[in-house]
């Protein structure tokens, strides 16, 4: 009998760690940071090349930023704050969010969110933050608004073990994730010449 229970047990357990690991370690536990307030951001630094000024490069950041999110590649990009002495800016940003487009449907979701800049001597830091969601706004009565304080975060992604996401969540969590590295994988190429 105790070697019964023993099997079931190491049965239970190496399916909870299987159900662990079927999570992409990009998108599990962790992956998307909570400041002390309990706030959702997204924070990323790039060196500065040695060849390029600060002003300069902070030229060439807003410039880049102006074209990337200007239509049609966003819904709407807006400066909500330049400073060029202090060589910092703040984007508004309105854009789709796909999950899934075949040809006669689209699930996607309207994502809004500040995209902030500062150019220091030696490294560019960026930081998107203030993320809201709009799912499906089409629908009669109206879709859903929330934040990804309320959605994306660990503790409302994961089931109550951890061992897996929550389905609906999940897409969010995963595609926020894709966009955010694209955007700031688009910036630091910016940056080096590339």
């Amino acid at each position: 009998m105790k070697k019964c229970i023993f099997s079931l047990l190491a049965v239970m357990l190496s399916l909870s760690v299987w159900a662990k690991e079927d999570i992409d370690p990009k998108y599990a536990e962790g992956a998307v940071p909570v400041d002390e307030n309990g706030s959702v951001y997204f924070t990323s630094t790039v060196d500065i090349p040695s060849d390029l000024s600060q002003d300069d490069c902070y030229k060439m950041v807003l410039s880049w930023a102006k074209g990337r999110f200007a239509q049609p590649t966003s819904l709407e990009g807006r400066i909500l704050s330049e400073n060029a002495e202090s060589r910092r800016f703040v984007f508004y940003v309105k854009q789709m969010l796909t999950f899934k487009r075949t040809g006669l449907v689209a699930d996607e979701a309207v994502i809004e969110y500040n995209f902030s800049v500062t150019v220091g001597e030696k490294s560019v830091t960026a930081t998107m933050s203030d993320i809201v969601y709009h799912y499906e706004e089409e629908r009669e009565g109206g879709g859903q608004s929330f934040t990804a304080e309320e959605w994306i975060t660990d503790d409302e992604a994961y089931n109550a073990k951890h061992t897996k996401f929550y389905k609906k969540v999940a897409k969010f969590r995963i595609k926020t994730i894709d966009m955010k590295d694209r955007l700031f994988d688009s910036m630091s190429q910016s940056i080096s010449g590339n």
